[in-house]
């Protein structure tokens, strides 16, 4: 029997690659170079902290956009210990500590968490948003669970406030990998503690 013929998508797919060269290069340009910033007030909107009242503008360019991103906290938020509990094994509590010296500032700001995405945009939005899809509270939560905020919603309104992204585009199934390994060397160099979820 005759295979099918392949359909349009899979005829323009591409393989993806790794280019270990290029993931130390855009690493080690981070935050500048071809990295591109973000912050929480630009979605700020003047009536109300609620997704529908949100400027959307100036991710609207991102649509479809795939990408590595990375949420900044200024490094006076983190001068004082704090602690998250991991869920460890058989419901276990496994408590973790994290300050400025544990993970020191860039440039001012601290890497809290680091993501990828095959389109920025529509992340970006979830982010913050008041969904509770796992994928996407990683942030809030951390801010709830390490005390910066009593609960969600004021963590919204705290990554607002406070949160610098910093995104690099890389769009293309041929940069799926590229994008799973530069989301780890990021994790890897600068250990964002929001990153740090449990032990299995």
């Amino acid at each position: 029997m005759d295979n099918p013929a392949p359909t349009h998508a899979q005829a323009i797919r591409k393989p993806a690659t790794i280019d270990q060269a290029f993931v130390r290069e855009v690493v080690g340009e981070f935050p500048h170079g071809s990295w591109k910033s973000l912050r929480g007030s630009n979605l700020s909107s003047s009536t109300e902290a609620n997704s529908k009242a949100r400027s959307w503008k100036c991710v609207r360019c991102l649509h479809k956009v795939g990408g590595v991103y990375a949420f900044l906290f200024p490094e006076s938020h983190f001068l004082e210990e704090r602690e998250i509990s991991l869920d460890g094994p058989l419901k276990r509590s496994i408590p973790f500590r994290f300050s400025h010296k544990t993970h020191p500032a860039h440039e001012g700001y601290v890497v809290a968490y680091v993501g990828k995405a095959t389109n920025l945009s529509q992340r970006f939005k979830l982010h913050f948003s008041r969904t509770e899809r796992s994928t996407v509270v990683q942030v809030r939560a951390g801010l709830v669970k390490s005390g910066f905020c009593v609960d969600r919603h004021l963590a919204l309104d705290f990554m607002l406030q406070h949160a610098v992204i910093r995104y690099r585009e890389l769009t293309g199934d041929e940069h799926a990998a590229n994008r799973d390994l530069l989301e780890l060397s990021l994790c890897a160099r600068f250990a964002p503690p929001f990153n740090i979820k449990s032990e299995r």
